[in-house]
């Protein structure tokens, strides 16, 4: 077979198999639509559920060609075998560069990886956006291992999320790589930003000079929402200013009714679920994700980029969020110490100012999409070899820093159309 490198991928094949589109789905478009501006040709294959027609247009209209099959057993063993009877004619008719899966972490994937060794000719990729379970089943393990062994790299989003899976259940580490997330970085003017910022805050009953602290978030567990709404709670005793929770999810009417019974149900407003966030960004002052156990937020890069200073619980020596400097950290778990950092973020517009300029210019700098492309296309061109890149080893030391080095990256001069 041809040995490909990041020069001669002309054309790559990305497979998901989301059952809702959150962050991991947002990532996948945006990445799409950088290898398209780049002359590199973009396949991509979404189940075939209402649920996901918004994800297949986003694709479409990104300038990528979208296959509707659904390659897991969601519909039972006789339509997953079918589905992947239409992948394997896929791919042996379009030959990709590279195939690349795009998976939450759960058992499937198998299938896939399986086909695209035997009949793609490509490299054969999967990221994994999330980690395996604390006590992972036999059934799990056995997918997994079958994976690493099938695959020929195996991507992690983060260290944090590495050393999870490296704990849990072992890949080989010569095929582990680590590429931090990023996002496109946009280029809002002012008074554009500030037209979104009194149309969302008008739509939703805002008033203009209220302090928003807010969230893109599913609301799902283990986001730490319960967290945030008893911090809400307990700061709003000693500050002023309004929750905005922008996502849906199973927890709604839970969060709603713990809203109402911890008296805060005037102070949180939800706004749904909104397939392009951006206004509803525009509309916050701060933003606050209180997820205990996370890494490389597509939410929080998107939030920072646009100009807002964060509070996060999940920091460490790979966060966009350097504590004091892009952004503060609370601890996880702990509304109580969420609150105090929440207080000190929503009475200090100084501080806010500050860290609105320097966390917009990390993640121009550091986490943007083209440098997620760049490392991407870097991994592919070893992943034939069994060796990845040391850089962007999982086991490599934690990057603070990702951009440092890539010249094809945006500078960090400050917010967009600041």
């Amino acid at each position: 077979m041809t040995t490909h490198n990041a020069t001669t991928i002309h054309s790559v094949l990305f497979v998901l198999q989301s059952t809702a589109i959150g962050g991991m789905e947002t990532h996948c478009v945006d990445l799409a639509a950088e290898y398209l501006r780049r002359g590199i040709v973009v396949s991509a294959v979404v189940p075939d559920t209402a649920a996901l027609d918004p994800l297949a247009r986003r694709f479409e209209q990104a300038g990528s060609a979208v296959a509707r099959i659904t390659t897991d057993a969601r519909n039972g063993r006789a339509a997953q075998i079918r589905g992947l009877a239409s992948l394997g004619r896929m791919m042996r008719s379009r030959r990709s560069g590279a195939v690349h899966l795009q998976t939450g972490g759960a058992t499937g994937g198998i299938a896939v990886i399986a086909l695209a060794r035997a009949l793609s000719g490509g490299v054969v990729a999967i990221t994994e956006h999330d980690v395996p379970a604390p006590e992972p089943g036999r059934r799990q393990r056995l997918a997994r291992n079958a994976i690493d062994r099938c695959a020929h790299v195996v991507i992690s989003v983060s260290r944090r999320n590495a050393a999870l899976r490296r704990a849990r259940i072992a890949p080989p580490e010569r095929k582990f790589a680590s590429i931090l997330n990023g996002v496109p970085i946009p280029d809002v003017p002012q008074p554009a930003r500030e037209s979104n910022r009194l149309h969302v805050r008008r739509e939703l009953g805002i008033a203009p000079e209220t302090i928003v602290v807010g969230s893109v978030v599913r609301l799902a567990e283990g986001k730490g929402l319960d967290d945030l709404l008893h911090a809400v709670a307990i700061a709003r005793s000693h500050a002023s200013f309004q929750l905005l929770l922008v996502g849906e999810g199973p927890l709604h009417a839970h969060l709603a009714a713990l809203a109402t019974e911890l008296g805060i149900a005037d102070s949180v407003c939800f706004a749904g679920h909104h397939p392009d966030p951006g206004p509803y960004l525009d509309a916050m002052d701060v933003f606050a994700l209180a997820v205990p156990e996370g890494s490389m937020s597509i939410a929080l890069l998107e939030a920072m980029g646009r100009g807002l200073p964060p509070v996060i619980t999940f920091c460490g020596p790979e966060e966009a969020v350097v504590p004091e400097e892009t952004g503060l950290c609370a601890p996880p778990s702990d509304a109580a110490g969420l609150a105090a950092v929440i207080v000190r973020i929503v009475t200090d517009q100084e501080l806010r100012s500050r860290l609105a300029i320097a966390a917009a210019r990390h993640v121009r700098t550091h986490y943007s999409i083209a440098r997620v492309a760049s490392d991407t296309l870097e991994v592919y061109s070893t992943a034939r070899t069994g060796r990845v890149p040391s850089r962007l080893r999982a086991d490599a030391p934690p990057d603070a820093h990702p951009g440092a080095n890539r010249r094809d990256v945006l500078p960090g001069d400050g917010p967009p159309s600041a």
